[in-house]
């Protein structure tokens, strides 16, 4: 990642877990059960962020790691799990620097992060410290596209005006080339309500439209988006339906 993604990202932090399409408690009872997390586990999260997958995970895992490069995401997740009774060990440095014995880790989570690993000496990490048998669990978390979220369009052509959008990253081509193959495919669906006002503080959660890169235009943005959503909302609040997908990777 280089300096400027970095700074870019640092200017998220205050957005980044309120305002992010959420997981919800069910996606993590579910991938929980499915891939056999019995409290015995020990779990990394690549690019923890603020430690919501992380946390998320830490009931069913015997011990959790997160690393992500950016000291205010570090300081973010060590803050959300105090105030989650979570234990975490939280490492301030990029996946490819661990320094971590062969099949040290029985899973890795990698969420959004992904966008941002170079894939070859990534997966020379993650061939070295999965364990034999180890699962990777690539998860994203999204409003669902087909049409029960009308508001899809308004939201993404505001992201558009003042930041672009980053496509999707395939987690099968990432991961091609390693000894990790795809078993299976996890969605669960929850539906949260939503302030119209934070759908502005989601857009300057990514950091294609951050705090440090929007600037003196954030306001503009607010009003923006404000109008752009207006029309979906009662008293000021929207549904959202979320899409919360695990591809489960075994090697």
């Amino acid at each position: 990642m280089s300096e400027d993604a970095k700074g870019r990202f640092e200017s998220t932090v205050a957005t980044y877990e309120a305002a992010r399409p959420p997981y919800g408690a069910a996606f993590f009872v579910e991938v929980a059960r499915a891939i056999g997390l019995d409290g015995r586990q020990r779990l990394l999260d690549v690019g923890a962020g603020p430690g919501i997958l992380a946390i998320g995970f830490a009931p069913w895992c015997r011990r959790v790691t997160g690393v992500d490069p950016k000291p205010a995401m570090i300081e973010a997740a060590r803050a959300a799990a105090a105030h989650a009774g979570v234990a975490l060990d939280l490492i301030e440095g990029r996946l490819e620097d661990l320094r971590e014995a062969p099949g040290a880790f029985d899973v890795v989570t990698i969420g959004w992060a992904i966008h941002w690993l170079d894939p070859k000496p990534a997966l020379e990490t993650l061939d070295w410290i999965v364990a034999p048998g180890g699962k990777i669990v690539v998860c994203r978390a999204s409003g669902v596209k087909d049409g029960r979220n009308p508001w899809l369009d308004a939201f993404a052509a505001v992201r558009r005006r003042f930041g672009g959008e980053h496509e999707p990253h395939d987690a099968r081509a990432f991961l091609e080339g390693g000894r990790f193959r795809h078993r299976e495919a996890i969605t669960v669906e929850t539906t949260s309500v939503v302030p119209v006002a934070r759908f502005a503080d989601r857009l300057l959660s990514f950091s294609t439209s951050s705090p440090a890169r929007l600037s003196s235009r954030i306001s503009e943005m607010r009003d923006v988006m404000g109008q752009a959503m207006a029309p979906f909302a009662t008293n000021g609040l929207i549904d959202e339906i979320v899409a919360a997908r695990a591809d489960v990777f075994e090697g």
